[in-house]
């Protein structure tokens, strides 16, 4: 089981340190009916990282399925493509022109304005499916017991999540701390965003490249 968890923290992290769910977490909190919105939009992260992760588990990963070996297969392929995929991502944004220090995104300023349906389909649209599933491969590979395999679901969903959920509590427990430390917060992400971007699509890209070709090979 020690071995599991160990497996899962480097995907989960990638998760956690993506800076853009962070900086939406963060913009939620100052709009109208913040803590509403907030939890919407953590909430439904949540939600459907457990809910995909119990499927792929528990159903499409289940041993002794007809065409495993074809769906192990066609995983490595796409886990491969995808690896190349986010490492032209990262290449690309090196390449790109650094924004304006003062500018923010556009996307950013549309934020301030946000209600509760759109932090849902922000948490859908920002959920990492390509890391869930690295994770959810971990966790079928180990041959681990149902019991162990939902507390390590659970385990790697909390740590990817944390990011946006310590925010969340920080506000509801010091708001007057939270606003001007989450107001700095989101100035710093706002400038590192290229950077950050670089780093985890670079990471993420040379996991996924790896991992599809270790399993092409074996």
């Amino acid at each position: 089981m020690g071995n599991l968890l160990t497996t899962l923290i480097v995907p989960a992290l990638l998760i956690a340190v993506n800076p853009i769910p962070i900086i939406v977490a963060v913009t939620l909190l100052s709009t109208d009916h913040c803590r509403r919105n907030a939890a919407a939009f953590v909430a439904t992260l949540a939600v459907i990282m457990l809910a995909v992760g119990v499927l792929t588990i528990f159903l499409l990963g289940k041993p002794g399925s007809a065409g495993q070996t074809d769906t192990r297969s066609g995983l490595a392929v796409v886990q491969t493509i995808l690896g190349l995929a986010f490492l032209a991502m990262a290449f690309l944004q090196w390449r790109s022109r650094p924004q304006a220090e003062a500018a923010s995104p556009r996307w950013m300023q549309k934020m301030d304005e946000a209600g509760f349906s759109v932090a849902v389909v922000l948490g859908l649209s920002l959920t990492n499916y390509a890391l869930l599933s690295a994770g959810t491969s971990k966790i079928i590979k180990s041959g681990a017991g149902s019991r162990q395999e939902v507390a390590a679901l659970l385990f790697f969903v909390l740590l990817a999540l944390c990011t946006v959920v310590v925010p969340l509590i920080v506000y509801l427990v010091r708001r007057p701390w939270a606003e001007v430390q989450l107001h700095r917060l989101k100035v710093w992400l706002t400038a590192h965003n290229r950077a950050l971007l670089i780093g985890v699509f670079g990471v993420m890209g040379v996991l996924f490249a790896a991992q599809g070709l270790d399993n092409l090979l074996h």
